[in-house]
């Protein structure tokens, strides 16, 4: 019988519990302002008939953020319960978990831009 990941979680210490919360707030945050900067970056080079990566990038952050529970705040202000959502359904969608790889690649590219 596989442990849960409230159950394996509260196994850390409360200091990791929150940096852990707060890791996976970040890169929430990053990937949300990742595609904030793509899309006015590609609106840019489209009109010179460029931006075919950025385009790709923009629409897999974008599908990856459709796919994650509703929320009614910022990134910055969702609780833990709301991480919790999101690891659950990571570790229970295929679909999801082969998505956040590519979008973890991309989304460090592009706050490089």
């Amino acid at each position: 019988m596989s442990i849960n990941i409230r159950e394996q979680f509260n196994q850390y210490p409360p200091d990791m519990q929150q940096w852990l919360i707060n890791q996976e707030k970040t890169k929430l945050i990053r990937i949300e302002t990742a595609l904030k900067k793509g899309k006015n970056l590609y609106q840019e080079l489209e009109k010179k008939g460029e931006g075919k990566w950025l385009f790709e990038t923009i629409k897999i952050l974008g599908q990856y953020l459709e796919k994650l529970p509703q929320k009614n705040s910022l990134f910055e202000e969702v609780s833990s319960d709301y991480i919790f959502q999101v690891w659950e359904l990571l570790e229970n969608d295929s679909e999801l978990n082969q998505l956040i790889s590519q979008v973890e690649t991309r989304y460090q590219e592009l706050l490089r831009l």
